[in-house]
């Protein structure tokens, strides 16, 4: 902030004393600037359609759901005071503060939550999110209302019974249910905006929000600015002003910038730069454990991946802890099993690939290949499609050389900017996949539920048994009857090839001293509305 003067002051008061003091003066109180580093362009900042994590960042800072985390990932009370549970499970209560508003000071009530959810629902608004409401969470009637535009809202079974009440009937017992109440899943929609402005009412000159921030700008490939939400009705409590989330690409160019002090924080950290910076800025380099799982995945539908020889050959022919101590070095864990391996009461199968020896496994896969048509005078020829992320493409390019070494695969590596990337997947433009997937959850839960054919989550796979484990899995309210049931659904994933499993990833973030609130966890959540500075 520049210095104040005040106006219409004559030459008189030119004197030095009068500078002096003129200079002294400065505002009460300074702009509380907070800049995250945030990785590629946001895919979608639409809150009924986003499925992406990072964009989650922005949406927890711009909506607010009915419950909140606090900075370990725990639950606080967010537009819903309380909540209450049926003995059964079945029925969830969820009791909203009173004088809630929108950022354009309108009445927020129980209704508008309702609002988001059916049109999340609506298959014309075509949300990636909408199987969380009726394979996940299994809310009465969602199913049967996603099936078809059209279909009667009232059949959901969520309700507003009054302005401050909102009533989530359910199937089955959901005991995960409040880490799916947050705005990344319940946003509330504002449905005059929306109705005037269609799917532009997410553009920065339309957005009306109820989080602790509004966004003021969105420049593609630079930055989203947001500040802070005067209606929010914790905002006396908000300590930033302002939080712009820099759009970096390049995680080496995002390193010089977080050096430069032109970020507060960064979404990543170069992987080849690990060990210089646990030397050089030990107490700002956070690495924690994460909810995401990263793997190969399979097209079936293609040649030639339609074999299931071929997919296990590929599955022996990589050395997962080679591939993450001496390749990646990134400090992620190789894992046997599909899900992560977060929760110590779930009994994960393992796939028979991390057995024996590498020269073991190597033998067994030629073996396999040679059965499939191919060998040294017909080598198999695969594209692995990555994103250009610099530790995932070193990922693909690292599987590619053992693919190579171990069974004579030639594999080619087809790095993508992260939106090309999706859009391959979802367009079935590919045949091997370096994969991932974020959970929800502490658990295998959101990952397993994610594989379902109601997920519609594009690996064209749907096999009667599983669904079968996860639908009688979905009525046990016990967690361990519950587990006992995914893992047997688990394993029958594993052993179709549908994908094999690579690691367990970290969260990797730098974070300056002055930075306060932002803590690790598992979940990496980390609300602006939590944070403040002390420079």
């Amino acid at each position: 902030m520049g210095i104040l003067f005040a106006r219409g002051l004559g030459k008189a008061l030119l004197g030095a004393a009068i500078i002096a003091t003129a200079i002294a003066v400065t505002p009460a109180s300074a702009e509380v600037v907070l800049k995250r580093g945030f990785g590629s362009s946001p895919d979608t900042l639409d809150p009924h359609v986003n499925f992406g994590a990072r964009e989650g960042w922005i949406q927890d800072d711009m909506y607010e759901g009915l419950v909140s985390y606090d900075t370990k990932g725990g639950f606080l009370p967010g537009a819903a005071e309380k909540w209450e549970v049926s003995d059964d499970g079945l029925t969830w209560t969820f009791h909203l503060r009173e004088g809630l508003k929108w950022s354009n000071g309108d009445p927020l009530v129980a209704q508008d939550f309702v609002n988001g959810v059916i049109r999340q629902l609506e298959p014309k608004t075509a949300s990636p999110r909408n199987y969380y409401f009726y394979s996940t969470m299994q809310i009465v009637g969602a199913a049967e209302f996603a099936e078809k535009d059209g279909n009667d809202p009232k059949t959901v079974g969520i309700t507003a019974p009054d302005d401050r009440t909102l009533v989530i009937k359910l199937i089955n017992p959901f005991p995960n249910m409040l880490y799916l109440m947050g705005s990344y899943y319940v946003p509330p929609l504002h449905k005059p905006s929306f109705e005037k402005f269609g799917n532009d009412f997410i553009k920065p000159e339309n957005i009306v929000n109820n989080g602790a921030f509004k966004m003021t700008e969105m420049v593609p490939q630079s930055h989203v600015t947001l500040v802070k939400n005067e209606n929010y009705w914790d905002a006396a409590n908000v300590k930033i002003d302002k939080v712009i989330y820099v759009v970096t690409e390049d995680d080496q160019t995002e390193l010089k910038r977080y050096k430069a002090d032109e970020l507060d924080t960064t979404n990543e950290v170069p992987s080849n730069q690990l060990e210089a910076l646990k030397a050089e800025l030990p107490d700002e380099l956070r690495i924690t454990t994460y909810v995401e799982a990263q793997h190969l995945s399979f097209n079936i539908t293609k040649p030639p991946f339609d074999n299931i020889k071929v997919r296990q050959a590929i599955a022996l022919g990589i050395d997962r802890q080679v591939l993450q101590d001496k390749i990646l070095k990134a400090g992620y864990k190789a894992t046997c099993g599909y899900s992560p391996p977060n929760d110590p009461r779930y009994p994960q199968p393992q796939i028979p690939e991390c057995s024996g020896t590498q020269k073991e496994r190597s033998e067994k896969g030629r073996a396999l290949l040679a059965e499939a048509g191919f060998g040294p005078d017909n080598p198999l020829e695969v594209v692995i499609d990555t994103t250009t992320d610099n530790t995932f493409k070193k990922q693909a390019e690292g599987i590619a050389l053992m693919l190579k070494q171990n069974l004579g695969v030639n594999a080619k590596v087809n790095a993508q900017e992260f939106q090309a990337w999706m859009d391959s997947f979802y367009a079935g433009n590919w045949t091997l996949l370096n994969d991932n997937l974020v959970g929800d959850m502490p658990g295998p839960e959101s990952h397993l539920s994610y594989m379902r054919p109601s997920a519609e989550s594009g690996y064209y796979w749907k096999n009667d048994e599983y669904e079968r484990l996860m639908d009688e899995a979905a009525t046990k309210a016990d967690i361990n009857e519950r587990y006992k049931l995914m893992a047997a659904a688990e394993k029958i994933l594993l052993d179709f090839y549908l994908l094999t499993p690579l690691n367990v990833t970290t969260s990797r973030h730098l974070v300056k001293p002055w930075v306060k609130g932002w803590d690790d966890n598992m979940l990496d959540v980390h609300p602006s509305k939590l944070i403040s500075i002390a420079k």
